[in-house]
């Protein structure tokens, strides 16, 4: 039998936290860790979590590798990975709630596929209540992504919230800590986990993933307001920096010789493409002068390896760009989406 490891991290989670830590410990795994990670929260959060602790089963061993100061997400996370031993890591978040039969579900997938590096479930969404939130489960079967001969996505056509993941220890051990860097962890564990392997998508939900103001990502839609509209911008410059993460760790894949240089080069020409994807969509919504709308058209018919879907994108951000009622449109819809 495989163990595994709950990276359990929290920051300024008091009023979700007791809920979330008391799943952890719900689980109905036998050989599990539970690696607890508090950030320095400036609230009751640290508290909470120990007392909480006080109640663990005696068959869960656990691991407290607590920041005295705020160290960011990161760095935080970086060093709960370091401290997990078993082979399957699986990160929660202080303000989300597992469902019990949760890891004893992803282990036996890991164990029925030895070829799996990474694997996500479906979840419910939940308020800041619990209660549930209408559309949240994705699709009602199972799926398997992996990059083929001719990739067209970095991602293999799929992408999950790192609040359902669970990985293999090995993606860690073989291309270490993440860079510090203002971006989620999931993004980067994904790509490492294609260049190992294949990602799997488990349809059935085992995790309450919480929507509430105080989210960074997965947050609650709300007003129109300045505050709202520069928040989406800056998560547009944040996405434009992912590539940095993803192309050091293909060149570590290509210098072990997990992948090849023509694949590798295939998902350097991708990223180049999604960075001038994301920079346009930023210049057309903030109506950017056009010498840098243009300059950043220009980089992306001339990053594009597929040129597939390219003139849509163009046509699209240019309508947005010079429309300002498709303009609004488009602010109203992202800001409702959250």
């Amino acid at each position: 039998m495989m163990k595994a490891s709950i990276l359990f991290i929290s920051y300024n989670h008091e009023r979700f936290v007791a809920e979330a830590i008391r799943s952890a410990m719900a689980q109905d795994y036998p050989d599990l860790e539970v690696v607890v990670c508090d950030d320095a929260s400036n609230d009751n959060t640290r508290a909470i979590v120990e007392e909480e602790l006080k109640h663990c089963p005696p068959h869960i061993s656990l691991v407290r590798v607590h920041s005295e100061t705020n160290v960011g997400l990161i760095t935080n996370f970086n060093r709960g990975m370091a401290s997990c031993s078993g082979e399957i890591i699986i990160p929660m978040a202080g303000d989300d709630v597992s469902l019990p039969n949760r890891v004893s579900r992803i282990m036996k997938e890991f164990a029925s596929s030895p070829g799996c590096m990474l694997i996500y479930s479906n979840w419910i969404r939940i308020d800041d209540e619990g209660g549930g939130i209408p559309g949240a489960c994705r699709h009602r079967e199972d799926k398997t992504f992996s990059h083929g001969l001719l990739p067209s996505c970095v991602y293999a056509g799929g992408k999950g919230p790192g609040s359902t993941a669970a990985y293999r220890g090995r993606i860690f051990e073989t291309f270490g800590p993440l860079d510090e860097c203002r971006r989620p962890e999931d993004r980067s564990f994904w790509v490492r986990a294609l260049l190992l392997g294949d990602v799997r998508y488990i349809a059935e939900p085992l995790v309450k993933w919480r929507t509430h103001g105080g989210n960074w990502s997965n947050y609650q839609g709300g007003s129109d307001t300045a505050a709202a509209r520069d928040r989406i911008l800056k998560e547009l410059i944040c996405r434009q920096n992912y590539g940095r993460q993803f192309r050091k760790d293909i060149n570590r894949a290509v210098m072990k010789s997990l992948v090849s240089q023509p694949l590798a080069d295939r998902l350097f020409s991708i990223i180049a493409e999604e960075r001038e994807r994301e920079r346009l969509r930023r210049f057309s919504l903030a109506k950017a002068p056009w010498r840098l709308w243009f300059g950043a058209a220009s980089r992306l018919i001339v990053t594009s390896p597929t040129f597939g879907n390219l003139s849509r994108i163009l046509r699209s951000d240019l309508t947005i760009r010079m429309n300002s009622r498709k303009r609004e449109s488009h602010w109203k819809r992202k800001i409702k989406k959250g």
